[in-house]
């Protein structure tokens, strides 16, 4: 399974850093060149972003962002591969992600179209059922929007689909693939890796850490949520939090956070080198 990084020509720092990980744990990958954002014209802009009324508009960074993992699933829908790896170049690869990426995508469930491989801040919803992987990993589906795409493994024909979808859009990246409320999330199955194989470092790292790298691709303007919960009067808000709770509870999906492989508690209370399906109560 290739990877792709996404890296703007202005950072060959941040794409040597990459190479460097990516080599250490054998893995095949290519860089893509990013589309600078700011170096769109109006016109360019125009001929794929089209503006919510009311919302926040993208910023041309946002808009670059996009263009730039569309490269990539060009580059997977086109290709020989089941899967891809997408990465952006200000990520952490775990020294374990070789399991994953070197060694085929059997692992993978055949229904996936996406698999998240990266941590995030906060918590997300799973699916109660658990494949368990290889050396300690898991992996769920997963049933609440989780914002970021600096790690995701996308199927061919998921790649083919996210194209057709969008040659015109209205909303970042992250929505699109994760948000039910715009684009064809709601209609692609998407899977969480338990614990992640990479992370940002801006949500790795403590914070004010020299380490931080700010992102390269994004300056990002504020996000679009439909129905946005924190738009509402405080009681109705509440109410419908309580019901939103209650609902995933009902289904049976479980909340958690998704650590990063290289923190020390990451595996904690895991059982290692298990292979079956179980159930998460």
């Amino acid at each position: 399974m290739k990877s792709y990084v996404i890296n703007l020509d202005r950072s060959p720092g941040r794409m040597q850093r990459m190479a460097d990980r990516l080599n250490a744990i054998g893995a095949d990958f290519e860089r893509v060149p990013a589309v600078d954002g700011r170096l769109l014209t109006d016109a360019q802009i125009s001929d794929v972003y089209r503006p919510v009324p009311g919302a926040a508009p993208m910023t041309p960074e946002e808009v670059g962002c996009f263009l730039s993992h569309r490269k990539c699933w060009e580059r997977i829908a086109s290709g020989q591969d089941a899967y891809g790896c997408v990465f952006e170049d200000d990520m952490l690869i775990s020294k374990r992600a070789g399991l994953f990426l070197v060694e085929g995508s059997s692992w993978i469930p055949g229904d996936a179209d996406l698999v998240k491989v990266e941590s995030v801040v906060g918590r997300v919803w799973l699916d109660r059922t658990v494949h368990a992987l290889r050396d300690g990993f898991e992996l769920a589906r997963l049933r609440s929007y989780s914002f970021g795409s600096g790690g995701y493994i996308l199927s061919k024909p998921a790649a083919e689909r996210l194209l057709r979808a969008t040659k015109v859009f209205s909303d970042a990246v992250d929505h699109v693939k994760f948000n039910p409320a715009c684009g064809i999330a709601s209609s692609l199955k998407s899977y969480q890796m338990l614990p992640a194989i990479s992370a940002q470092t801006q949500s790795f790292y403590p914070k004010g850490s020299p380490l931080i790298e700010a992102p390269a691709l994004a300056a990002h303007s504020d996000p679009r949520f439909p129905g946005n919960l924190m738009e509402k009067p405080w009681l109705e808000r509440k109410v419908l939090q309580a019901l939103r709770r209650m609902g995933h509870r009902l289904r049976r999906h479980w909340r958690t956070e998704v650590l990063f492989a290289d923190q020390p508690s990451a595996f904690a209370g895991q059982v290692l080198d298990c292979t079956s399906t179980v159930i998460r109560t």
